[in-house]
């Protein structure tokens, strides 16, 4: 899982990225940086095969900033934890 940092001001550049042919292929989350209690971010969640994320890093180092460990880990475990909800709500409806 890739995090990266995008300012909003970036974000017609992130799109543009997002629809090139290899990387729109990959699993895509974007989460605002509120959720973090910041403002003017958000955080570009990648997930796919190796050589796809290869190009994707390649694309988003012009645009996005630097992104410290602890900040990627809380993103990262925000995500899962809101992965782990829908799947017990969705195992629910089914259950």
């Amino acid at each position: 899982m890739d995090v990266y940092k995008i300012p909003v001001t970036k974000k017609q550049e992130m799109e543009r990225i997002l629809s090139m042919d290899e990387i729109f292929r990959l699993s895509v989350t974007i989460k605002d940086s509120s959720i973090l209690g910041k403002d003017g971010y958000q955080y570009l969640i990648l997930e796919g095969i190796e050589e796809r994320l290869s190009k994707a890093r390649k694309e988003l180092s012009v645009i996005s900033e630097n992104i410290d460990s602890s900040e990627v880990k809380k993103v990262q475990d925000i995500v899962e934890k809101e992965r782990e909800a829908a799947n017990e709500s969705f195992g629910s409806i089914f259950g």
